[in-house]
């Protein structure tokens, strides 16, 4: 199995200037994570390290896409190199999904094969499958995929109560995308237990399904980058037989972390593929989809 995909930077995990600096890192995972957490704060646990953002400020610096713009945001927060320990104000705000790309960033830098994988969590809530993002290497003396959860520290161990190694994560605690739609599809388990806040259903595991099979493809979406395709809306029903077979399908790829068939869906599937002309910007931003929903 070639992993040179993984072991190389992607245009969201490229380190720009600071790459240096991540070289000088150590190499244990567990040093990694708490790089990573001395960096970020997640937005919805603002309150547990008595923070109070200003809206538009927690907005802004979500928003932040590649792991260069996170960076950068760390910089001018704390006006330290990224290896000083900062204070929880001066942490970036964001979600799960940064901390994992930023992770991956640091072990393509180290020459590991690294990803992010979008799915969903059992540990986040009591008897819910929370919509949630990992990171997982490449393990050469386990030979297989190791998952992380660079966001959980003690401050979520203490809160969480949960009863294993965050850098070792096992898979009956998070579930691939695509593992996710094909229980809900066989009727193993209820659409309406996966989610967040208070939205769920096949509708939401859909556009987790679409960004894991990207980010298999190493184009680490945003959690709501929306707007083209199978996914004109964060919440986007499915409207056809036809797109159930579709998704039944390309879950099968995430399911199974199929890489080829990943990259070559999210290419040249109709309905999944980027527009030619896209850009970026065209993604609506947190801020818009909370207007939307609230």
């Amino acid at each position: 199995m070639d992993l040179s995909i993984y072991a190389t930077a992607s245009a969201e995990t490229e380190l720009g200037v600071y790459r240096q600096d991540i070289r000088l890192l150590p190499n244990d995972i567990g040093s990694l994570c708490r790089f990573v957490q001395n960096l970020l704060v997640h937005a919805y646990w603002l309150d547990r390290y008595s923070l109070h953002d200003d809206e538009s400020d927690k907005w802004r610096e979500m928003q932040a896409r590649s792991v260069i713009n996170i960076l950068d945001l760390a910089v001018f927060k704390s006006n330290t190199n990224i290896r000083e320990l900062r204070k929880p104000k001066d942490k970036v705000v964001s979600i799960c999904r940064d901390f994992s790309l930023l992770l991956c960033a640091v072990l393509r830098e180290k020459q590991v094969p690294a990803r992010v994988r979008c799915g969903f969590a059992t540990y986040l809530g009591s008897d819910h499958f929370e919509d949630h993002w990992v990171c997982e290497y490449w393990d050469v003396k386990l030979s297989r995929w190791v998952l992380v959860d660079a966001q959980l520290d003690e401050i979520h161990r203490r809160v969480l109560q949960f009863n294993f190694n965050e850098l070792d994560v096992p898979k009956s605690a998070f579930l691939y995308a695509g593992e996710a739609w094909c229980l809900c599809r066989t009727g193993k388990l209820s659409a309406d237990r996966f989610g967040i806040f208070d939205l769920s259903g096949l509708a939401f595991i859909k556009g987790n399904l679409i960004r894991d099979l990207f980010a298999l493809a190493t184009i680490e979406l945003m959690a709501w980058d929306t707007g083209w395709g199978l996914l004109k809306d964060y919440i986007t029903p499915i409207d056809s037989e036809e797109e159930f077979e579709l998704l039944d399908d390309l879950a099968v790829f995430s399911q199974t972390s199929n890489i080829e068939k990943a990259i070559t869906a999210v290419k040249t599937q109709p309905g999944i593929q980027l527009p030619s002309n896209w850009s970026f910007s065209d993604f609506p931003t947190i801020e818009v989809l909370y207007s939307k929903l609230n």
